[in-house]
């Protein structure tokens, strides 16, 4: 099974793509990152919050410079590895980021993940307009 969406971000590419490749930019659920965004490179995303631990870790399959990237997901270890294609795209007023994120097996995880693509851009444009206001 796999996920395919697009979304437009009302940002340059340049700025969609280097948060998306930044340590700084952690977007909640998560509270840390840790990314080296070249091929063989890691991320690990951590989400320490009340009542719930988990780790998500990968490493970068393909990197096109403010174009393209791929990389695998798994979370807390669990054998479960997926992987993401991610395209970002210039518009007139903004950016198209398209996703295929592919390899799902099990349906409550493919829904789970589904759902969460969405609340991560909602987080992401917050977090560009958090930056983009201020000094």
């Amino acid at each position: 099974m796999n996920i395919e969406k697009t979304y437009h971000v009302p940002f340059p590419v340049s700025r969609v793509y280097a948060a998306w490749v930044s340590s700084n930019a952690v977007i909640a659920p998560a509270t840390g990152m840790d990314i080296n965004p070249v091929v063989g490179g890691h991320y690990r995303l951590v989400m320490e919050i009340p009542d719930f631990s988990s780790t998500n870790e990968g490493t970068f399959l393909e990197i096109e410079l403010e174009s393209r990237m791929k990389y695998t997901w798994e979370w807390d270890s669990d054998g479960n590895v997926t992987e993401i294609a991610v395209d970002f795209a210039a518009e007139e007023d903004g950016c198209r980021v398209s996703i295929v994120h592919a390899g799902f097996t099990d349906e409550a995880s493919f829904n789970k993940h589904a759902a969460r693509w969405d609340s991560y851009f909602d987080g992401l444009i917050g977090f560009l307009k958090d930056q983009r206001d201020q000094p």
